[in-house]
């Protein structure tokens, strides 16, 4: 095998690591994420319940409103039932007086399930705030945990790149493009055996004359690629010897 292909095999190792080490980052990143939708429902949840709070606690005033103007409404039926002489005058005062008494019974069997509606509000309200706040300190505690960990992969990115540009210094232009441009296409895999006469990325037989350019490949020569699929091929010093 000759030093650049050596060269690129390595370049190739080192890229593999440097992509494994970005999806752990971006799913570390994802999963972050999910958390703080979580929390952000859990918060959003939590204010729904607050507004609803208040929303009740209007209709409370509206209730007792309501029996207050009932009460005082049978107390002017009653008041002028008591002035007038005429029987029909009478009957239709007690009838007044019996519907604004029905409607004071309903608004205070309203307002008593209100009431109880309101402290069961209350107590979810109670119980939503502290699930809130755990799931936040839990987020908070989370997210300091992934800036330690995205520093450390940080970290590695950059001691891997620094090697990298110390092995690509030493690689003939003309095959760091070629590299590259299968890069964009093929990563990870760019650089693959030829085994058994197959190609190893898109898995094609391979000519005669393909493994025997890989076998005889010497320093200088040119690099050998897949007609199918371009990948640069190479067979194992240990199957050569086979």
């Amino acid at each position: 095998m000759n030093n650049t292909l050596k060269r690129l095999l390595d370049l190739q190792n080192l890229d593999k690591e440097i992509i494994e080490i970005q999806r752990e980052r971006n799913n570390i990143i994802e999963k972050l994420r999910g958390e703080q939708m979580a929390y952000q429902q859990a918060a959003d949840n939590q204010l729904s319940l607050k507004e609803n709070k208040n929303e009740m606690e209007v209709l409370k005033k509206k209730l007792e409103l309501d029996i207050e103007d009932a009460d005082l409404k049978i107390k002017h039926l009653e008041e002028n039932q008591a002035l007038v002489k005429k029987n029909k005058e009478y009957q239709a005062l007690s009838k007044e007086i019996k519907e604004a008494q029905e409607a004071k019974e309903k608004a205070k069997e309203a307002l008593e399930n209100h009431i109880k509606q309101t402290e069961e509000n209350a107590v979810d309200v109670e119980k939503g705030k502290s699930q809130v706040d755990e799931i936040k300190n839990d987020f908070l505690k989370k997210a300091d945990d992934v800036k330690v960990q995205l520093l450390e992969i940080q970290g590695k990115i950059k001691r891997y790149r620094s090697i990298r540009n110390d092995i690509i210094q030493n690689i003939n232009e003309k095959y760091l493009s070629l590299y590259n441009n299968l890069y964009e296409k093929r990563a990870p895999k760019i650089i693959v055996q030829a085994n058994n006469s197959m190609c190893g990325g898109c898995h094609i037989s391979l000519p005669a004359q393909i493994i025997a350019d890989i076998m005889s490949l010497k320093e200088g020569d040119a690099l050998v690629t897949c007609e199918n699929c371009g990948r640069i091929l190479y067979i194992e010093e240990a199957a050569l010897a086979e």
